[in-house]
């Protein structure tokens, strides 16, 4: 995420004086509305509107004067443009594309609303266009195409070229960019690195009281006469059995486009819609630059996730290397001492063998002398196991110390410490 611009009222007031509103804001990442209110809320004198004009044409022009303050609420202006909250791949995508648009000596031609029907749509759309250039208008004047194939859209049956000519226009700016539009059906979507975009066009519409004529209120009051034969009266509930004569509300199609896309946008702008001066046509740049942005956020954010992932994995594992390090080092303790006390033990039996009254009584023989002999047997027992080689052995079948070619094991017998890490 961008930071915010962070200036004096000052430097916001010499910036405004500077050069157009306009291009201050773009400066900035705001628009000039939104620059106004800024100055606005921070007291900072701006050009009335003219005043370039008059400037360039060599008119006299006033400035204001800059008034100082001690508020240091006002004195401090936090500044966060429309880019500051997206993500750095997606910005960076906006920010390339408008630097294109710049560099445009001639403005790119703009889809017209009403266009001639297209011929040969882009085979994206293909099987859409036929399905609508061939379904049949439901009641309220409506044409679908949903289904396998398909990109999922409803119009009014007088717009179904203006959609044929969008949706054309709009797979071929996206494979100009390097994407595949595909029909999913009930939308469309295009995919970059395994990331998905899936976004719908529509025509906004709204219900209306339906109005009926005479033909359906005399097939409604037909309709009533033959419940009323079979149930001997018509009560609302009974009224409403059935298919009326004529629906309840109409759906009224208002000729307004809306192209959205569906799911998390992360700051980046995924809906555009026709207004009073705009149209989803002459906004197409827009939003092919948008679906570029949102992928690219999108890929960002998934491998921010994958790194956490991979971090959180692998801090997993060492914190079971260290478990079974802690583990290992308890069971080497258990172990030596158990080495030291069959040393002890061997080491008492020598001292008591050496004893003088020992070694007089061995002429009692019997089972003293049996003890005696089952003593130094157990001594040579007790070396034996004791023996380094033995020990080696044991050691290594109990793995309490890993191989050094074993990089997992190996790891374990190196520091416990963060900072070692």
């Amino acid at each position: 995420m961008r930071p915010p611009i962070i200036l004096t009222r000052r430097e916001l007031y010499d910036l405004v004086w500077s050069k157009p509103m306009r291009d201050v804001a773009a400066d900035l990442g705001i628009s000039d509305v939104g620059l106004s209110k800024v100055c606005e809320r921070h007291r900072v004198p701006r050009p009335e509107q003219g005043y370039w004009n008059k400037k360039i044409a060599g008119q006299k022009v006033k400035q204001t004067l800059f008034a100082e303050t001690n508020d240091a609420s006002i004195n401090r202006v936090e500044i966060r443009g429309a880019l500051s909250q997206v993500p750095e791949a997606a910005r960076q995508v906006i920010e390339k594309a408008k630097a294109a648009r710049k560099r445009l000596t001639q403005p790119r031609p703009s889809i017209e609303p009403t266009p001639e029907p297209i011929t040969e749509p882009h085979k994206a759309i293909l099987r859409t266009a036929k399905a609508l250039r061939k379904g049949p208008p439901d009641r309220n004047g409506g044409v679908r195409a949903f289904g396998e194939g398909l990109c999922g859209i409803g119009v009014a049956s007088v717009r179904v070229e203006r959609a044929i000519s969008f949706l054309d226009a709009l797979a071929r700016a996206l494979e100009n960019s390097g994407l595949l539009l595909v029909a999913t059906g009930q939308a469309m979507s295009v995919s970059a690195d395994g990331d998905e975009a899936v976004f719908t066009l529509k025509e906004r519409t709204h219900q209306e009281k339906h109005d009926p004529t005479g033909e359906e209120l005399a097939a409604e009051e037909q309709r009533q006469k033959k419940l009323a034969k079979t149930h001997g009266r018509v009560s609302p509930w009974l009224a409403s059995i059935g298919d009326r004569a004529y629906p309840e509300f109409d759906t009224v199609y208002t000729g307004e486009f809306i192209f959205q896309v569906d799911g998390y946008s992360d700051g980046v702008r995924r809906r555009w819609a026709d207004g009073k001066t705009q149209t989803v046509e002459r906004l197409l740049d827009d939003i092919v630059t948008g679906i570029v942005a949102l992928l690219a956020a999108r890929k960002q954010a998934r491998e921010e996730r994958e790194a956490r992932q991979r971090e959180w994995k692998e801090q997993e594992r060492r914190r079971a290397l260290a478990r079974r390090r802690a583990e290992r080092e308890k069971e080497r303790v258990t172990y030596i001492r158990s080495v030291l006390e069959l040393n002890d033990e061997a080491d008492r039996l020598r001292e008591w063998l050496d004893r003088p009254e020992i070694k007089n009584a061995l002429e009692i023989g019997g089972n003293f002398a049996r003890l005696v002999s089952w003593a130094k047997e157990r001594i040579s027992t007790l070396e034996a196991t004791t023996a380094p080689e033995n020990l080696d052995e044991d050691l290594k079948a109990k793995k309490l110390f890993p191989e050094t070619d074993d990089l997992a094991d190996a790891l374990e017998e190196l520091p416990d410490d963060p900072a070692y890490w």
